[in-house]
């Protein structure tokens, strides 16, 4: 039906410029007879990567006038909007920096009689493909900027959002980034697209996967901008339609197409959020678990007692939502030890039906778990991976046993442990992608390590790191057909 509407468009074209009057003999001109070679049907190329290059074949072409347009065909018809025909150049020959969005186009030689003034139309069909949807994003810090370094299977890009951006990367240092699909400009906007979110300490902005431009910035993203910028968390809920954001311990929510807007000061959250069928993050004020509901607050049921108004500090939390519907927390006491929980996370569990506490552990200050630099979850078990040093250890839930599973090259420090698993566990959805991203930074210059999990949970050793580059890793987020991993 596009395809139809569009060569309707093209027909009524054709017809006005075809039935032009020729003063001279006040006869209707015929369309000159000529035809055009040299070119396909369809061309394919990627956007912000390649450039149209053509050279049409037209006999006795110094007779005629020529200029090339451009139309989307996947344009959908809402009340008051219009497809735009862009004009490219005005030469035979194109030599045209592909810029656009990708997706499916009509690309049209125009050439116009100088005698009769009657035009002749040359389509094509042209596809616009982008590098951008499949690979590896590296969100890092590097020298008091945060970028994303890009790897695909035809090779990389290294600062990302420099590249598509002017060479403008985000102040300040790496704090999060995360996929969010479907994102929108406006609320009734009919163009989705895949955004990536990066956050640094002192900046944040949204990208478009697909081309990198920056559709939203700080100062652009809020309803009433916050008195003070201080990123320190982004998360996906399970309800797709809303993203969450932490500034300043205070919490925002945006529903897609409009802006963040700010929650009822009820709380004053930590930094730390995870994901269940609520959101679940630490308020400060009562050192007590609380969720987030959309644009408000709701508190743990009855059953969530243990976790409020704790003597303790929270450490670390993992939420590992849908199929598994579960979170690790992670708190330490005023003695030094520790108190590892595993939870329900499942909507009723969480508001106060059945048992939301599934297991509970008590760690002894010498334990690695509260002496780790950083430390990652799996999706699939109740293993938590962490470095201690060089080492990397992993225990389990069910007995808080420590087994060391590898020691890193000397001077690299760990930086980030996640469970990248895509797509997005799902009821029967078979992973395509399942490591355990270790990513180390030495003498300026990061490492990634993908290693396999065992089916006892257990690191499989690799000989030499899967990518290397410069800056320091924060995040690490796969992307298929420009759907991206949760983060884990």
């Amino acid at each position: 039906m596009k395809q139809l509407n569009i060569l309707v468009v093209l027909l009524i074209s054709l017809l006005a410029f075809s039935c032009q009057k020729d003063d001279s003999t006040g006869a209707t001109n015929l369309l000159p007879a000529f035809e055009v070679g040299g070119i396909a049907d369809t061309v394919s190329l990627f956007t912000h990567q390649d450039t149209l290059r053509l050279s049409p074949v037209v006999a006795d072409e110094k007779l005629y006038d020529y200029y090339w347009t451009n139309i989307s065909a996947n344009f959908v018809s809402l009340i008051g909007n219009q497809n735009k025909t862009d004009t490219l150049a005005f030469t035979k020959d194109i030599n045209y920096p592909v810029m656009l969005d990708p997706g499916q186009y009509y690309l049209v030689l125009n050439i116009r009689d100088k005698k009769t003034g009657v035009v002749k139309l040359r389509k094509m069909i042209f596809n616009v493909s982008t590098l951008n949807n499949d690979g590896w994003y590296l969100i890092k810090d590097n020298n008091g900027k945060t970028d994303v370094d890009f790897i695909h299977k035809k090779g990389r890009i290294d600062n990302w959002i420099a590249f598509y951006n002017n060479g403008k990367s985000l102040e300040g240092n790496a704090v999060k980034g995360l996929f969010a699909g479907s994102m929108r400009r406006t609320l009734t906007s009919s163009d989705l697209y895949g955004g990536l979110i990066v956050l640094s300490d002192k900046d944040a902005a949204i990208y478009r996967v697909s081309n990198g431009v920056a559709t939203y910035a700080y100062d652009s993203m809020f309803f009433g901008k916050p008195a003070n910028r201080r990123p320190q968390n982004v998360f996906q809920p399970q309800n797709t339609a809303n993203l969450m954001l932490i500034n300043d311990n205070k919490a925002y929510c945006m529903n897609k197409g409009a802006l963040f807007t700010d929650l009822p000061q009820t709380y004053k959250p930590s930094g730390m959020a995870i994901v269940g069928a609520m959101d679940i993050g630490w308020d400060l004020n009562t050192r007590s678990v609380i969720c987030y509901n959309a644009t408000a607050y709701a508190g743990l049921g009855s059953n969530g007692t243990d976790l409020k108004n704790m003597n303790a500090d929270l450490r670390w939390m993992a939420g590992f939502p849908g199929v598994r519907s579960v979170a690790f927390m992670l708190f330490k006491l005023p003695d030094g030890k520790g108190m590892l929980y595993k939870l329900n996370t499942l909507y009723g569990f969480l508001l106060g039906s059945g048992t939301l506490i599934m297991a509970r552990d008590t760690l002894e200050s010498s334990h690695g778990l509260m002496n780790a630099s950083v430390i990652g979850g799996n999706y699939d078990a109740d293993y938590i991976y962490y470095a201690v040093g060089s080492d990397i250890f992993m225990t389990d839930i069910a007995t808080a046993s420590e087994r060391l599973q590898l020691t890193l090259p000397a001077g690299e420090v760990v930086t980030d442990i996640q469970h990248v698993k895509y797509p997005v566990p799902a009821a029967n959805v078979v992973s395509t992608t399942d490591y355990l991203a270790i990513a180390t930074y030495k003498q300026g210059r990061y490492k990634v390590w993908l290693h396999r999990l065992s089916s006892t949970g257990t690191i499989q050793p690799l000989s030499q790191p899967t990518f290397e580059g410069d800056g320091r890793i924060n995040t690490i987020i796969y992307m298929e057909q420009g759907q991206g991993s949760r983060v884990f």
